[in-house]
């Protein structure tokens, strides 16, 4: 990052008044050093939700979502770090710096803004055709006749484009339009006879980015023929990937109940929004992707995905689980009964139904794995091998190894095959491909002083960020025995880096962390370090690691023994001689043990 932008962050992080700008949306009243309010980022009657100005933070103690001010409004607008410090130095009146630009992308900037004001005044023109004009009650009766609103058109700006070759080019050439700037918006086409109109007798719904820009046009005909849709064509502005189809209106409900349900296409989310639900977005197609994934966690934990009951819904809901999971969200399926599409269910059954359809979603992974059996041959052990072998993948994306060994408890239960050698096969799996987890044990729960271990994890991270010096001293022993989340071993890297150059702060530490990091270092920042010498704290802590770490190794190599032991597994010695190992270790440094 260059030195103006850095300048300007840090002018605007000191400007941007943290209990003034938070209070703006949570209502705060200050108790001791900290303001508390009701959390916006989940559902919760009592205050959990502090904001600290001293500290320049804000943490939930309820869902543990925290960081600086610029992570507030990332989390709160939906939108990425650039444009959260616009909104505040707009907020606070400091000129944002114009980065230099070519003449190249200064006319390709025009050029960009010029597409969205000539689609702003086709929406117009589309609407003025469906409500003001004769041409358009056939349409009007279309939309009436599936639920659709004068208020639900307003919102979505639907319009109608009437049938005639000219009409669009004509009215907008009037405005100063040019045939050929329609043509770049694909409105327009260009043939024999010169440019004609693109969309004919077709309903015509506005396609918009977050930010309610009009970028393309999706246009339903209202009869049977075909194509039933005819869609702006992809361009360096209109990217399917990169949009939802009605975010711009239902953000604000996803934000609130921290869920987005995710429909295949623009009459479901438009029918379902006329029914009262407002947290859903179309993704255009069944094809989900990865940027869609990423702008949906900006501001939702959970989505549901509600597309086609038939196979080719079915299947993208399977990729679909993957896409979202590997964004961070947590993700279930629901599946629409009697073979209908969302839009078609809500305005025979109603919103009650339709919300009752998305309480019973399945888990995405229970999804992906029913699924996959659906589709293969368990009649046969060959049947069944190649079905285990096609849910491995989905097992090997499971965040953590006691959620992959319920997935295994129940694939064996459900396939009559031992739940040992489903999870050999996951083992090898994971060690063969890779695994982010790389997980040795799937059968590994929780150890008992996991809380306590942690707990001297956060403290010891606190004691450095009062004295980052003292980082170079646990080097060693952090080396050794790690942390017990990626987290915490991010904000332990980072710091180190960043005292290794000698330009550590805390700012400068969290905006060099990812976003889960940022609520970690926040609860961090909330802790209480005890009184005495920072020497034998840090001590005590590393020493708790030490011990948390022979203990987690303990677990793994005895669960090992036991499971090796079941199969007859030879072993199964091995691990029994690694644990007595083990177990005299910590007798050695602690005392007796278990």
């Amino acid at each position: 990052m260059d030195g103006a932008f850095e300048n300007f962050k840090e002018q605007v992080r000191s400007a941007a008044d943290i209990v003034e700008v938070i209070s703006s949306y949570v209502p705060l009243k200050k108790r001791g050093q900290n303001f508390w309010g009701c959390c916006p980022f989940h559902g919760e009657k009592t205050p959990s939700f502090a904001v600290n100005p001293g500290k320049n933070m804000f943490y939930c103690f309820g869902c543990h979502e925290g960081g600086d001010i610029f992570k507030f409004i990332m989390k709160i607008e939906g939108c990425g770090f650039m444009d959260a410090m616009k909104l505040l130095a707009g907020r606070y009146g400091i000129p944002v710096p114009e980065k230099q630009r070519t003449a190249a992308e200064i006319e390709q900037e025009k050029q960009r803004e010029r597409i969205y004001q000539t689609n702003g005044t086709a929406a117009k023109f589309f609407q003025a055709c469906l409500l003001k004009t004769a041409y358009g009650q056939s349409a009007l009766a279309y939309l009436a006749g599936r639920g659709i609103t004068k208020e639900i058109i307003d919102s979505f700006s639907i319009g109608y484009a009437v049938n005639s070759f000219g009409a669009l080019v004509t009215s907008l050439g009037k405005r100063g339009y040019g045939a050929q700037e329609l043509e770049a918006a694909g409105l327009a086409a260009k043939g024999k006879s010169g440019f004609y109109d693109k969309f004919r007798n077709r309903v015509m719904i506005p396609i918009k980015d977050p930010k309610g820009r009009i970028v393309g046009f999706g246009g339903r005909v209202l009869d049977n023929s075909t194509p039933k849709y005819l869609n702006t064509s992809e361009t360096a502005w209109f990217n399917k990937r990169r949009l939802l189809f009605g975010m711009d209106i239902a953000y604000k409900a996803i934000r609130s109940s921290r869920q987005a349900i995710i429909v295949e296409g623009y009459m479901d989310a438009i029918s379902l929004h006329a029914a009262g639900i407002g947290n859903v977005v179309a993704s255009m197609g069944t094809a989900f992707a990865q940027e869609q994934a990423a702008l949906l966690k900006r501001m939702a934990d959970e989505t549901v995905f509600c597309y086609d009951s038939d196979s080719a819904g079915r299947r993208a809901s399977v990729r679909a689980v993957s896409i979202a999971r590997e964004a961070g969200l947590k993700v279930r399926i629901a599946g629409v009964p009697e073979g209908k599409d969302p839009d078609e269910f809500v305005r025979h059954h109603g919103k009650e139904a339709f919300m009752q359809v998305i309480a019973a979603a399945q888990e995405g992974v229970d999804f992906q794995i029913e699924e996959t059996i659906l589709q293969g041959d368990v009649t046969n052990l060959a049947g069944k091998v190649d079905v285990v072998s096609n849910i491995l993948p989905f097992l090997l994306e499971c965040k953590s190894e006691i959620e992959a060994a319920e997935h295994i408890r129940r694939l064996a239960q459900r396939l009559t095959i031992d739940e040992g050698l489903i999870a050999e096969e996951y083992r090898k799996a994971a060690k063969k491909g890779g695994a982010k987890n790389e997980p040795v044990n799937v059968r590994l729960p929780q150890r008992k002083q996991a809380n306590a271990g942690q707990q001297a994890e956060e403290l010891l991270l606190a004691v450095l960020l009062e004295q980052p010096l003292l980082a170079y001293e646990c080097l060693e022993t952090v080396g050794r025995t790690g942390f017990s989340t990626p987290q915490l071993a991010q904000i332990f890297d980072k710091l180190c880096e960043l005292q290794a150059k000698d330009a550590f702060t805390v700012d400068k530490l969290n905006d060099a962390l990812e976003d889960a990091a940022q609520s970690a270092l926040a609860g961090i920042r909330t802790r209480q370090i005890p009184s005495g010498d920072a020497n034998k704290l840090l001590a005590d802590y590393l020493r708790q690691l030490q011990r948390s770490y022979w203990e987690r190794e303990y677990e793994k190599h005895r669960l090992l023994a036991d499971e090796y032991e079941r199969s007859s597994d030879e072993r199964f010695m091995d691990e029994l001689v690694e644990t007595q190992r083990i177990k005299d270790e910590i007798k050695k440094l602690y005392g007796n043990y278990k």
